[in-house]
């Protein structure tokens, strides 16, 4: 017998925590649904998605007539973090509960209403698919949330999921600090009452990603992978403000833990398609190399090994890692790179200049015209470098300050976008130029963007040496020390 009236207060109102975090969602599904739906929910949180989808699924087969069971499976389906949504999915599970509607409660009606602003353009019109602008439904489901949070106070889901609407509201490299504290406001009222709910810690650490607000985010982190310990991707979330503070020592345990619980989840499951096990793997190497430690930054490769039928993200997955390390360490000749990219940086390493040339003319051919302002950034750098490596310092010079411009507009979140963070390449060409003063403002912008970072710290080493601060000099030295291995 479904739940109504005041009965509803007994019904959802178990705690849906298993190391993976707490939270209370009141519903008017079947009690002995409930445990599945909880689940589902925690897992929404922890960003678990295909085992989210699982649970809700589970949780209809119990009850075919629990309405919110069919939102959580919707949920699934869209990652506004990652600034991804498989609409197909999400539309034919909605369709399903368009005539379970009638029967839910206000509450559960907005719910429903919201998602489907994701995934519906206009309902209006028969409820028709037409898929449109991401970031129309995004804003759209976000005004949708804010009017559920708003009508419903005491519901801290909705408060938690308006949030995250949020933070989901743009680009991935884009910054925009005010949607960050927005987000942030509202979590921070909750984490007071709430402080072992995951979607509260997850995603204060998300809204405070970015140099200048991380130490704000050090509480979520610390305690957001004690709470949710059973999930992947919470152990790797506190590596997000590590990172962001250059505390390598931190944020090298953080994904070292997490790679491990995810290879675990992959041998339970049988599933070797979870992107989140490769995303901390390709955050140890890089930490790792801030660390110097080299050769255990090389064994990661290892752990993705080539072979048929892999997928898309894992080829990637390998192919990042050794253009990572061969950037970081300077190895070029170590690998057999098939990109254009790869081709085009070991042959500027390599003085085959002729070589280069053709991979760049190959790579503007297709990336001048692409919208992607990282694949731009990155193409300036190879101009710049490639200009360098000829002794043309001038042009090389305009070429990375075209890169600097372009890279001042993108977050920091994580390894930088490109193998090489454009303003440290700037110093190092300035450098190059005779120019150390000019170097070392280049070196120390660099170091507020990504704290910390090795190349950087040996960069401004060398540039105060070279004016005379000896001071400064052993200072960055010093820091460099303490962070290597």
């Amino acid at each position: 017998m479904r739940c109504i009236a005041l009965l509803l207060l007994l019904c959802g109102s178990a705690r849906g925590e298993d190391r993976f975090g707490s939270i209370v969602f009141l519903n008017s599904g079947k009690p002995e649904a409930q445990a599945a739906f909880q689940r589902g929910v925690v897992l929404l949180h922890n960003f678990a998605y295909p085992q989210a989808q699982r649970a809700f699924v589970e949780a209809q087969t119990i009850d075919p007539q629990f309405t919110l069971a069919y939102w959580g499976e919707a949920m699934s389906f869209s990652h506004p973090i990652w600034n991804q949504i498989d609409v197909e999915a999400g539309h034919r599970v909605l369709q399903r509960a368009v005539l379970l509607k009638q029967s839910s409660t206000p509450r559960e009606r907005a719910y429903l209403e919201a998602i489907e602003a994701l995934y519906f353009d206009s309902w209006q019109k028969g409820r028709q698919w037409q898929p449109g602008e991401k970031l129309t439904r995004d804003r759209a489901y976000e005004k949708a949330m804010e009017r559920l949070a708003r009508t419903n106070p005491a519901d801290v889901e909705a408060q938690v999921f308006w949030a995250l609407s949020i933070l989901g509201t743009g680009a991935r490299e884009e910054v925009n600090p005010e949607r960050q504290i927005r987000a942030a406001a509202i979590l921070e009222d909750l984490f007071l009452t709430h402080p072992d709910h995951p979607g509260v810690l997850h995603y204060l650490i998300h809204a405070y990603d970015d140099p200048l607000h991380a130490p704000l985010g050090l509480r979520a982190a610390r305690r957001y992978a004690k709470v949710a310990s059973a999930a992947p991707h919470a152990l790797h979330m506190p590596s997000h403000i590590f990172l962001q503070l250059g505390m390598w020592d931190e944020a090298a345990r953080s994904n070292e833990e997490s790679y491990a619980l995810g290879k675990e989840w992959m041998a339970r499951e049988h599933d070797d398609l979870d992107p989140t096990r490769l995303h901390s793997l390709m955050w140890l190497e890089y930490i790792y190399l801030q660390q110097h430690r080299f050769a255990e930054a090389k064994r990661l490769l290892d752990e993705v090994p080539p072979k048929a039928g892999e997928t898309a993200y894992a080829r990637h997955t390998r192919q990042n890692l050794q253009f990572r390390y061969a950037s970081e360490t300077g190895e070029w000749s170590a690998f057999d790179f098939t990109t254009p990219e790869g081709r085009a940086f070991r042959a500027i390493a390599e003085k085959h200049f002729g070589d280069a040339q053709l991979a760049i003319n190959l790579l503007s051919s297709t990336k001048e015209s692409d919208h992607d302002s990282v694949s731009k950034l990155e193409l300036d750098e190879m101009k710049a470098m490639l200009a360098a490596a000829r002794g043309q310092i001038a042009e090389a010079l305009r070429y990375v300050q075209s890169a600097v411009s372009a890279e001042a507009s993108l977050a920091t979140s994580g390894p930088p976008e490109t193998m090489r963070p454009a303003v440290e390449l700037y110093g190092e060409l300035l450098l190059q130029s005779g120019n150390a003063k000019g170097a070392l403002e280049q070196f120390r912008a660099s170091l507020l963007r990504t704290p910390n970072r090795a190349a950087s710290l040996a960069g401004a080493a060398r540039a105060a040496e070279r004016i005379g601060d000896t001071t400064s000099a052993a200072g960055y030295r010093e820091a460099l020390a303490n962070i290597t291995h």
